[in-house]
């Protein structure tokens, strides 16, 4: 037995008795209804995973009897059920959030391959609630992939023991929030992390900053200044982007590293603390090293136990868990109630390449809720405001900035939106791009499309 259940609302009995057979024999529980009020009974009296919904029942408009629903189990896909003429009010349903339609008469492939999918996508949505759950008490991150399961295993690991860390990612990816897991989860949680963004500040400052200064060591020391390593004692201090530290902060740094000692600048004392390190960077330091312009002792005493966070574009299985916590945060933070993406909406932003990782998702989400205002956030909402910083935002931030990556990238985002308004047919883009199916699929295996 599959042990799901599928719910038919239909007023014409043969509908109900066709349809209950067909997926009966396929190993589905079924239940029926003829009404919009016995619907509503069955749903919220059983453990119901899929709805088919008729357009038109004696008592309700199948649509409102869906929205219903969807505002109390969002995670539930609802199938309509339409006669011919009824297509395009069907088609701009599945726009605000129900799964899908099948048409009259049925065709027995189609309708099987719409309930698996519709059944696995509502799993998929149970699921992410679960592992955000877990993710979030865990590590105050999101994600459940293979590839976020290794960070967590390294932050784990790292959490007991006092030796550096480096943390390596594209900008955007959530470095600071690895090094925050990491102190949380260590013995020095009881203080707070020490943290220095060290680009933020100029180089003729940023020696003082992190080690402290005696009075008069510079123009306009007119008192001593302790230093965050002075502040981080017997906690962890974060080092943000540490590729951009000045030759003499990375010589005293190096100090510290071998033996605890910090020395203010313009002091002739040398101090003890308990600081444990946590670096981060964007940049590869090893290229840096080989260039001279990061010391090579120093990159070896940090790059004991890296930690590399992946891409975005690396783990898109936790796009749509994303999403739907930046959505929650944004409800909350503007006093609104939390809009829902279409299915075509959130598959369009998972297979999107987020150039900008996940502090671009994040900041699109944001702009999303503010502009769109509605209850539900469709297609052409998040393909219209993609569209705007798309080009923008690949300038900006892809490492390779290559005629050929740019042509690529271009391809890919055409053939997304082309596979978007044909609802994944592939046949009809290829028809509408003017190329052969095959052809298409070759091109989209290319791009890192999937079918």
């Amino acid at each position: 037995m599959q042990d799901q259940t599928i719910l038919i609302v239909d007023d014409d009995p043969s509908v109900n008795k066709i349809l209950g057979k067909i997926l009966s024999g396929e190993g589905y529980d079924v239940l029926d209804a003829s009404t919009g009020k016995e619907a509503l009974e069955i749903f919220f009296g059983h453990s119901i995973d899929i709805v088919l919904m008729d357009m038109m029942l004696p008592d309700a408009d199948g649509i409102e009897l869906a929205r219903r629903i969807l505002a109390e189990r969002a995670d539930i896909p609802i199938v309509l059920i339409t006669a011919h003429g009824n297509v395009p009010k069907a088609v701009e349903a599945t726009k605000s959030g129900l799964y899908d339609f099948l048409e009259k008469p049925f065709d027995r492939d189609r309708m099987m391959i719409t309930i698996r999918n519709a059944l696995s996508w509502g799993e998929s949505q149970r699921e992410l609630l679960r592992y955000k759950q877990d993710s979030l008490a865990a590590y105050k991150m999101v994600g459940h992939s293979p590839e976020m399961q290794k960070v967590y295993a390294m932050i784990d690991k790292m959490a007991a023991i006092h030796s550096p860390v480096l943390i390596l990612g594209e900008n955007g990816v959530g470095k600071e929030l690895v090094a925050q897991a990491i102190h949380q989860k260590s013995p020095r949680a009881k203080k707070r992390l020490v943290k220095i963004n060290c680009p933020a500040i100029p180089d003729t400052l940023l020696e003082s900053e992190l080690f402290g200064h005696s009075r008069g060591a510079f123009t306009g020391a007119h008192a001593s200044h302790s230093g965050r390593f002075f502040v981080a004692d017997g906690s962890t201090l974060f080092l943000d982007e540490i590729a951009d530290l000045s030759p003499g902060a990375q010589a005293k740094l190096l100090r510290f590293l071998e033996n605890g000692e910090i020395q203010p600048v313009g002091s002739n004392h040398t101090l003890y603390v308990d600081v444990r390190i946590i670096a981060a960077t964007n940049r590869n330091l090893l290229q840096m090293v080989n260039e001279h312009l990061f010391r090579e002792d120093l990159y070896y005493r940090l790059d004991v136990f890296p930690i590399i966070v992946p891409p975005l574009r690396e783990h898109r299985e936790d796009i749509p868990l994303l999403l739907d916590h930046f959505i929650s945060e944004y409800a909350i933070t503007h006093g609104t109630l939390k809009p829902r993406l279409s299915p075509a909406a959130q598959n369009y932003l998972t297979h999107y390449d987020w150039p900008g990782n996940v502090r671009q998702l994040q900041h699109v989400v944001e702009r999303m809720m503010i502009l769109s205002n509605r209850e539900i956030i469709d297609l052409e909402h998040v393909r219209a405001l993609l569209k705007t910083e798309a080009v923008a935002t690949f300038s900006r931030s892809a490492p390779n900035k290559t005629l050929k990556s740019v042509r690529e990238y271009s391809e890919k985002e055409h053939i997304l939106n082309i596979l978007a308004e044909t609802r994944g047919n592939v046949s009809k883009a290829a028809k509408i791009l003017g190329v052969n199916r095959a052809n298409l699929y070759r091109k989209m295996k290319g791009l890192g499309i999937e079918s």
